[in-house]
């Protein structure tokens, strides 16, 4: 059967439509071609939870968070839909544990499995509680000592306002600067706390460090990679017998100099003995003597005749 253009276009538009809609839920995670069963949590507040967060179980991702809604029975609490894939059943009495997934206060679930082999089935509502975050652990840690000093402050200062006619004015005006000093801290740690605190600053950078590394795992394995590299080179490389030759020339350089320093050999006796110097010295001397007296006395030294022998013996004659 011949399939018309129509027909044709029909089905190119619907696949590619159908593989957009895939891509878009790869890219948020999600993968429609895997089963997924819903459950269902119940928690009285989630902390910035969104859709679409993740879903553990033993650190691996088995779903994301479908919805978040209000329960409509007035009791405001938040109902969190959990998309976990059908290949992960999860046994009753488990846990999902809502926490921070890093320093910034990403939230995801973990689910905390259980030892039973009875389990969840799709629909149901599986037990859940809140792990608190690090900054939540601090503040709950420091504030009962913020409220100790305040209270210690209000205390200090109505028993200055009664020591005001005990002590002299030195005394009160070093007490009143011990009070300031505890105010002054007790603001601190209250900014500490504070969202735009230093505390928050801090482990937002220290997450923006962990996440560039993270980012940077693939260089730093390879900068690693070529380091071990050049020291496998340096080690497989014949760099000891070239340290052991060169000992060996100037040990061979050491013994000569020695020889010439004790005046041995013609370069020695050279070097060491000066009665050598002292001849070429003193024939220097006379040669310089000698070449003096031939420009001075050049007839001493040679006979110069301008007759032949012939006229010479016919003028003797």
């Amino acid at each position: 059967m011949k399939i018309s253009s129509e027909a044709k276009i029909g089905i190119i538009i619907t696949i590619a439509i159908a593989v957009t809609i895939w891509g878009l839920n790869f890219l948020k995670g999600r993968n429609i071609l895997k089963g997924v069963n819903t459950y269902y949590a119940i928690y009285e507040e989630v902390g910035g939870l969104e859709k679409n967060n993740k879903i553990f179980i033993s650190g691996y991702q088995v779903g994301q968070v479908g919805d978040i809604y209000f329960n409509q029975d007035g009791s405001r609490n938040l109902i969190v839909l959990l998309g976990i894939e059908k290949a992960h059943e999860i046994p009753l009495n488990s846990e999902a544990v809502l926490y921070d997934a890093d320093f910034m206060g990403t939230k995801a679930i973990r689910i905390k499995m259980s030892e039973s082999d009875q389990f969840y089935q799709p629909g149901d509502t599986v037990l859940c509680r809140i792990q608190l975050g690090l900054t939540a652990q601090l503040e709950n840690q420091l504030l009962p000592v913020k409220d100790k000093a305040e209270s210690l402050i209000v205390t200090i200062d109505s028993l200055m306002s009664a020591m005001n006619y005990v002590f002299d004015r030195h005394t009160s005006d070093m007490l009143q600067a011990s009070i300031q000093n505890l105010e002054s801290s007790t603001q601190g740690i209250k900014n500490m706390l504070s969202d735009q605190g230093k505390l928050t600053s801090m482990i937002g950078h220290l997450e923006a460090i962990t996440l560039n590394l993270k980012n940077h795992n693939e260089q730093l394995a390879s900068a690693m990679s070529n380091i071990e590299s050049i020291t496998d080179s340096i080690a497989r490389s014949e760099l000891k017998s070239t340290i052991s030759n060169t000992n060996k020339t100037l040990e061979e350089t050491y013994q000569i100099m020695e020889k010439i320093n004790h005046g041995e050999g013609t370069l020695g006796m050279l070097v060491n003995n000066d009665s050598l110097y002292q001849n070429i010295t003193s024939l220097s001397l006379e040669l310089d003597l000698l070449l003096k007296d031939l420009q001075e006395n050049p007839k001493k030294y040679v006979n110069v005749s301008v007759f032949s022998k012939s006229d010479k013996k016919k003028k003797e004659k």
